[in-house]
């Protein structure tokens, strides 16, 4: 008959014990969903960045505050777009995401997020990274920050309404 004690039996205990001196399992990237996430954020952002060859910015009104889509920086096969919102005055309903910074990779059809509130690289030197660490980034980081996009762009595609300013005969509207 096994001994009771207030946290269980002693095989218990003893099991307990021993599961605290073993690592855990190295953290491996599931990289077949990283990917479908980067490329359905692209197909994502191409909706939302009509005209991407020659707009530098976007707006869209939510039903609580604003998104602002910038352009930081193009080359040949890269963009990268700075993606900001603000809540409406005296709203406190909503809460703005963080300044997120995309680099859509046109070549690939992939974007990625690079930083978060102006802070980057995502995710540390790589999946091996210890934790904890100075930042407190786990080791799926960048998977996380890159659903945490693809759920916001969502959000943006079912709720948005694109701002533009309307020129006639030279005046604007």
């Amino acid at each position: 008959m096994a001994l009771l004690t207030e946290t269980g039996t002693v095989a218990e205990q003893k099991a307990k014990l021993s599961l605290k001196g073993k690592k855990k399992p190295a953290y491996r990237v599931n990289l077949p969903a990283y990917h479908a996430d980067c490329d359905a954020n692209y197909l994502r952002l191409c909706k939302l960045l009509p005209e991407l060859d020659s707009r530098e910015r976007w707006r869209y009104r939510m039903p609580h505050g604003t998104v602002e889509l910038l352009v930081l920086e193009r080359s040949r096969y890269t963009t990268e777009v700075c993606l900001s919102a603000e809540a409406v005055a005296g709203d406190r309903r909503w809460m703005a995401p963080p300044n997120i910074t995309v680099r859509l990779y046109h070549d690939a059809r992939m974007a990625e997020v690079i930083a978060i509130d102006g802070h980057g690289p995502v995710g540390g030197t790589g999946v091996d990274h210890v934790y904890p660490n100075p930042r407190m980034q786990r080791a799926d980081e960048r998977q996380q920050v890159n659903r945490f996009l693809g759920e916001w762009l969502g959000h943006c595609l079912a709720n948005g309404r694109a701002e533009f300013e309307l020129v006639l005969d030279g005046r604007r509207f």
